[in-house]
């Protein structure tokens, strides 16, 4: 029997989102207000050129991580706005080496390539580490719910599964 799990996990707005969202409308109403001095009638053209912009900027910053797996692999994608779509990781769950509840804090060997597709103050969080064919390990860290642990335990190497 195939199977088919995916689960979406929207990265909520931090400060620092906060902070790109007023430094792209002060620099738009900033833009906005040259152009209008300096362009006569043109402006109304170049302010709808700098409101697009901003608009899509500001679309740019909802962020959303998509969990899919099919049958023994699992796939992330980052979707962004809501309209593009990237993968980010495609792997198979045989190539798992270990899963660990996440802390708040990765070790040292493991933090400078991992990569979060939740958001970092997640409780249900944990770290995959998995190795490819030819490449060194690599490690994220992901929120699944039960739905994503069960699909997981079907196809994760019997000595992972005790962790979740």
């Amino acid at each position: 029997m195939d199977t088919f799990v995916e689960q979406i996990v929207a990265i909520k707005k931090t400060g620092k989102t906060w902070a790109a969202y007023l430094g792209i409308a002060v620099t738009a109403i900033l833009l906005m207000t040259v152009v209008t001095m300096y362009f006569g009638s043109l402006f109304i053209v170049f302010d709808a050129l700098i409101l697009f912009g901003a608009y899509k900027l500001y679309s740019m910053l909802s962020i959303e991580y998509e969990y899919i797996i099919t049958n023994s692999t699992m796939d992330i994608d980052k979707i962004i706005a809501k309209s593009s779509r990237k993968r980010v990781v495609s792997f198979d769950l045989s190539a798992v080496l270990r899963i660990e509840k996440y802390t708040g804090v990765l070790s040292p060997d493991i933090a400078k390539d991992c990569f979060f597709a939740c958001n970092q103050n997640d409780q249900n969080a944990y770290v995959l580490i998995y190795k490819k064919e030819g490449k060194p390990q690599q490690a994220f860290v992901f929120a699944p719910d039960e739905r994503m642990i069960d699909g997981m335990k079907n196809f994760l190497p019997r000595h992972i599964c005790e962790n979740l």
